[in-house]
């Protein structure tokens, strides 16, 4: 009799203890409910954004996207504290213990229970085979005892005949772009800067820079130069496992035997060193060249240089490489295939602005590349705004809308399957293609842009997740292959 009491106390009491547990569960989703509904409504009505829910393109999963906090009330604290108490609670008898689901976030945790971040559930890529156009000529007043670039002038409408001058910038409060970065108006030359650059760029995904580069002595008009500075770069972009390519921007007498010196130059210079980079091409490892404005020169002359006929030919030299032009207008095509390049890439990140720059005209121009067999490098950007250095360029404005933009962009890249991506920009903060983290910044009457309610680094995550589709696709075709 002491026994069957015993044991119907002990079921009583489980039972009670199960009814406890279930009332602490419904109690939890009814909370999660109502901080959900919270947070939707501060995230709507802009009166502050704590937690943003986004959906992960490549892992279908969804995250927990924490971002800017911005005065939220004591009440929504006090209700996420009460949540954190009542998980831990019920977090060793009711909840799995390597994941808390609730509404559409997963919150995964390790074997101490500790958070992991998001970089532990879903690991970081980097991909050679994408790159992204890196831009070296800033000068800071506190680094290199001025400013450059920074201090943008204003540039004349070409089209009209006589207009005013307008003053340069001045840093560091008034810069020449719409955004302001994170750094604020860094030097390029700075170690710390680099450093900080090339982390951020390897947690994008992508594994080459495409640094913008004059010849030592023959940068154009107001042209920084740039080239004392790329050892330091190559060096900083191997400590994060990074490469590095030329984008030539247009020179002084820049001709097919000019050119050769230049790329003989480059090789004899930095093909040594590690982050030099290189990629298989039709059987051959060979460094791989962007060439800014190459329809100013006539086909004529690039052939003395990149035809194997030709008065100065690199082909099958050690000097021999991949040659990429840049296609904007539709006729460029034949220009590119006369002068012997083997590809080209779009750069502009404006869409409907040129030909080559069109998404919709990128299927297109794909199946024309593969007819001539020349390699098609589809760029994609963020946005476009250059106002701050053109304001007479406003038509030419493409807005970010918070990542639209820039996932058109590379859904139209991933549509033509693509060998390689490239990315305008890291930093080209002149025309507000960066990703680069920028911050919200007042000076004067005037409001810079930034990324609200976006992260600082939203765009770099969301690069990161461009990355790794493009990697899938680039497995499948493989695959298939």
């Amino acid at each position: 009799m002491l026994k069957s009491k015993t044991l119907l106390e002990h079921k009583f009491s489980l039972r009670m203890k199960r009814k406890y547990m279930i009332f602490l569960f419904i109690r939890a989703i009814i909370i999660l409910s109502f901080i959900s509904f919270i947070g939707f409504t501060y995230y709507t009505y802009g009166l502050g954004n704590k937690i943003i829910l986004e959906e992960t393109i490549v892992g279908k999963k969804d995250y927990l996207d924490i971002v800017e906090y911005h005065n939220l009330s004591e009440k929504f604290h006090a209700i996420r504290e009460e949540i954190r108490n009542l998980k831990q609670e019920i977090h060793a008898s009711i909840v799995p213990q390597h994941k808390i689901k609730t509404f559409q976030t997963y919150i995964y945790q390790n074997k101490t229970g500790q958070n992991l971040s998001q970089e532990e559930i879903t690991p970081l890529v980097i991909s050679s085979n994408v790159h992204i156009f890196y831009y070296p000529w800033y000068k800071s007043e506190i680094f290199d005892g001025r400013y450059g670039h920074w201090n943008h002038r204003m540039l004349p409408n070409w089209k009209v005949k006589y207009e005013r001058v307008q003053p340069p910038h001045k840093p560091p409060d008034d810069i020449g772009s719409n955004f302001y970065p994170k750094l604020g108006p860094y030097s390029s030359s700075d170690p710390k800067v680099l450093n900080k650059h090339m982390e951020q760029i390897k947690y994008s995904g992508a594994g080459v820079l495409a640094v913008s580069w004059y010849p030592p002595n023959l940068e154009l008009e107001n042209e920084e130069p740039v080239d004392n500075i790329m050892l330091k770069i190559l060096d900083s972009a191997q400590n994060k496992s990074l490469q590095v390519t030329f984008h030539i921007e247009p020179f002084k007498n820049r001709s097919g035997e000019n050119i050769v010196k230049v790329i003989k130059y480059i090789i004899d210079t930095y093909g040594s060193h590690k982050a030099f980079y290189r990629t298989l091409y039709n059987g051959k490892l060979l460094p791989l060249y962007y060439l800014y404005d190459s329809y100013q020169i006539s086909s004529f002359e690039w052939s003395k240089a990149l035809s194997h006929e030709g008065q100065f030919s690199l082909r099958n030299s050690k000097y021999d490489g991949i040659f990429l032009g840049l296609l904007a207008r539709q006729d460029h095509m034949n220009h590119l295939a006369a002068s012997n390049f083997d590809g080209f890439y779009t750069y502009f990140a404006i869409d409907g602005f040129e030909y080559g720059s069109t998404f919709r005209n990128w299927a297109l121009i794909s199946a024309e590349a593969k007819k001539l067999k020349l390699i098609f490098i589809p760029s994609i950007g963020p946005g476009y705004v250059d106002t701050r250095i053109r304001p007479w360029n406003d038509r030419n404005t493409r807005k970010r809308s918070n990542g639209q933009y820039y996932r058109a962009a590379f859904l139209a890249a991933l549509e033509v399957k693509p060998k390689f991506l490239s990315i305008t920009s890291f930093n080209e903060w002149h025309e507000g293609t960066q990703i680069e983290p920028a911050v919200p910044k007042t000076f004067g009457n005037y409001r810079y842009e930034d990324y609200l309610p976006r992260s600082e680094d939203f765009y770099l995550r969301l690069t990161q997740s461009f990355v790794k589709e493009f990697i899938q696709q680039l497995n499948n075709s493989r695959q298939i292959g």
